[in-house]
């Protein structure tokens, strides 16, 4: 029973019955071939012989489980890259169908009555008929709508994270470690010996009146100054990829569509790995030099880069933050 007081079945919706079928046995490439015929992304699977249905194959699931791993889409078999989702009849409530597709973070869901195929529901359809029906309690701030607040939330936070993370590390705004002027001209082996301070940024150092790039020092100070140059490269352009896949991810869910844990996870998370790696090489450098080089943590750098990696997991973990503002109203009602 949903908020607004009707429950809503399968049958309730427009049952997609112009969908394409494949036998369990046939190749991938038959199955690929079939999709361009049908122009459909999706065909549901069924056993030889028995037109039992075992599943569903996606174009998604050729890309991640034949394409990318390198294999021969002419001898793989639908069975072994179909997913597996039970299907539902035409008394089964929405909610459940919708959470069923959800849960496999998949597009469709094969429908049957008595045992016969008889079409495909796809989440937009149930989730259409939804808006109020599975309200999502897992986060902590209520709102109406949890997955454009969700967008909002971890677009702008994936922003701000690549400002404060990379941007402004990479203008010079402010930086990762503060040394003597006087010792890395030393290190660079300049007779002239000045006073001041220098800033390292993302690929350079600056002080008062003295300017050099962090590639200039590896001759002097060791291969470690080349590792924290290829580090910076890596932190800028996944800095850049990062933040996009947050978005993207983020506007997906708003669009039911399925994406997968690279996309979602593994890229945010790889910018915080780089920026831990940042200060962590930087240190070490400045460890090894060979002479001795007063140095200290940029404070401001500091907080920035903290604050930017906690913005960029809070983002991947944005589920967390909201929740449906109509499961508290409907909560209190019950009460009352």
């Amino acid at each position: 029973m949903g908020l607004s007081g009707k429950e809503y079945f399968v049958r309730d919706l427009v049952i997609d019955d112009q969908y394409g079928v494949i036998k369990s046995n046939a190749s991938v490439q038959e199955a690929a071939k079939r999709m361009k015929e049908l122009a459909v992304p999706d065909l549901v699977v069924v056993e030889e012989g028995t037109e039992k249905v075992l599943g569903v194959i996606a174009d998604f699931d050729i890309v991640q489980n034949v394409v990318a791993e390198g294999t021969d889409c002419s001898n793989a078999k639908v069975i072994s890259t179909m997913y597996t989702i039970e299907p539902v009849s035409l008394d089964t409530p929405v909610s459940l169908a919708f959470t069923r597709m959800q849960t496999l973070r998949v597009n469709v869901v094969p429908v049957v009555e008595n045992g016969k195929l008889v079409g495909v529901a796809s989440i937009q359809d149930c989730w259409s008929y939804i808006p109020d029906v599975i309200p999502d309690e897992r986060g902590l701030i209520p709102v109406s709508n949890t997955r454009v607040a969700e967008f909002w939330f971890a677009s702008i936070a994936a922003v701000t994270a690549f400002i404060f993370g990379v941007l402004f590390p990479l203008a010079g705004v402010f930086g990762f470690f503060i040394a003597e002027q006087a010792d890395v001209m030393t290190l660079l082996g300049l007779a002239d010996v000045r006073g001041g301070l220098l800033f390292f940024y993302l690929f350079e150092a600056h002080g008062t009146d003295f300017f050099v790039p962090i590639l200039s020092l590896i001759e002097q100070g060791g291969a470690i100054w080349g590792l924290n140059v290829t580090i910076s490269t890596l932190l800028l352009i996944l800095g850049i990829i990062g933040m996009l896949a947050i978005i993207y991810t983020s506007f997906a869910d708003i669009r039911n569509i399925r994406t997968g844990r690279v996309v979602r996870i593994l890229l945010p998370s790889l910018v915080v790995f780089l920026l831990i790696l940042e200060w962590i090489f930087f240190a070490i450098a400045f460890a090894l030099a060979p002479i001795p080089i007063a140095v200290g943590v940029d404070p401001i750098g500091l907080t920035m880069s903290i604050i930017a990696m906690v913005l960029i997991i809070v983002a991947i973990n944005r589920d967390y933050i909201f929740k449906e503002k109509g499961l508290i109203e409907s909560q209190k009602a019950e009460v009352k």
